[in-house]
């Protein structure tokens, strides 16, 4: 699916700080919390952008992933995850799949995490501190962070590390569908499989051999079940984490003062990344959804074959203009059973992130003007191509 995005301007963000590509259009005069929209490629769907009616939706199991990939459904986004993944089923399937995962992503796991975390970050600002500046905080911490997180996850050999990263950017690229990207595509399916082979054989404690252990006490998944297993977690865990560093960074440097706070108080730093997750998400939306009967939603009866999409930022811009800021208050893991499992390891590199590198660098400032941002296009999450930054 090559669908191409608009940019299109959120209304409540302060003029000087572009909030770059967003699929739905944001009317400011129509306070609507659910309306009929047309996304850039023609296609007409709901657009819910009401926290309350948000939070209904993301929970109420009529509201169906699985629905949105029938045959006779319009395609709304530039990608859609496999129909076969955690994140396009429902039901009993998706509740097996949840099983087998969410043993890996237990709070002590993710806390044994804490030390690796720290380590690389610091490593990537020991390698921007000796290089030129302007440097690009994008290419030199927000994308290898999470990456190198998930290689270490996953298992990923260090040896095969720089292979790992040449391959992984296929799996966003939604534009190419070329001879390189199939070859590319390849290799880290292949290469994912030989993996889940060797960790059958000799398990280490690492996510596949736990999801491999899980998985045979759940009743045994093949290995084709697990490399698209993996791979959806490396998906959902990479661009997204990469970009909300990004985003963060964007927010902190656009508001100096705000950085200065949590310099001279660390401890307010958990706070700060929950309201950036709130007011600048990566995700602007949820993955769609369909209904499986008629269901009303405030003055709307949505019928089967009517696309549904949660509209994340307003759904929050709703919640501050409702109730203010409330720290935690915010949808940017999503809702319901298809809430995101990883969300406590996007937030402990998120807090390591910030908090290092502010208290690295003590002058840290744009090296740009916000005007010439360049925003990533055709992505499924919100994010820049570069932000340059001095200190």
């Amino acid at each position: 699916m090559q669908n191409s995005r608009a940019a299109l301007k959120e209304p409540d963000v302060p003029e000087e700080l572009p909030i770059g590509p967003l699929p739905i259009p944001c009317d400011p005069d129509d306070p609507a919390p659910i309306r009929w929209v047309r996304m850039p490629n023609g296609t007409g769907c709901w657009a819910v952008s009401d926290y309350r009616l948000a939070r209904q939706v993301l929970a109420d199991p009529r509201f169906s992933r699985a629905a949105t990939l029938a045959p006779d459904m319009p395609s709304l986004a530039s990608i859609d995850p496999s129909p076969d993944s955690i994140i396009s089923l429902d039901g009993k399937a998706h509740a097996r799949l949840r099983r087998i995962v969410a043993g890996a992503f237990t709070e002590h796991r993710v806390d044994a995490l804490r030390p690796m975390i720290e380590g690389r970050v610091r490593e990537l600002l020991d390698e921007l501190a000796a290089g030129e500046q302007p440097a690009d905080l994008v290419a030199g911490l927000a994308a290898p962070l999470p990456l190198s997180v998930l290689c270490h996850m996953l298992g990923i050999p260090v040896t095969d590390h720089e292979s790992f990263r040449a391959w992984v950017p296929v799996l966003f690229d939604l534009d190419s569908a070329g001879p390189e990207s199939r070859a590319r595509a390849f290799r880290i399916t292949l290469y994912m499989a030989k993996l889940i082979e060797q960790k059958r054989r000799e398990p280490g404690d690492d996510l596949i051999s736990a999801l491999i252990q899980a998985a045979d006490a759940e009743g045994k998944l093949t290995n084709g079940e697990l490399v698209t297993l993996s791979l959806s977690l490396l998906m959902a865990g990479y661009d997204s984490t990469a970009d909300q560093i990004t985003l963060a960074f964007l927010s902190l440097l656009h508001e100096p003062a705000r950085a200065d706070a949590l310099r001279a108080d660390p401890d307010l730093v958990p706070a700060e990344v929950e309201e950036v997750l709130q007011t600048n998400p990566s995700a602007p939306i949820c993955f769609s959804r369909a209904v499986t009967e008629p269901v009303q939603v405030a003055d709307v009866t949505i019928r089967p074959g009517q696309p549904v999409l949660v509209f994340l930022m307003g759904a929050h811009r709703s919640l501050r203009a409702r109730e203010g800021t409330k720290a935690g208050a915010h949808l940017a893991f999503g809702h319901g059973v298809h809430r995101c499992l990883g969300a406590p390891l996007a937030r402990l590199q998120l807090a390591t992130v910030i908090r290092l590198t502010l208290d690295r660098f003590p002058r840290l400032a744009l090296a740009e003007d916000v005007a010439g941002l360049r925003w990533k296009p055709a992505a499924a999450t919100r994010g820049l191509t570069a932000l340059r930054v001095r200190w």
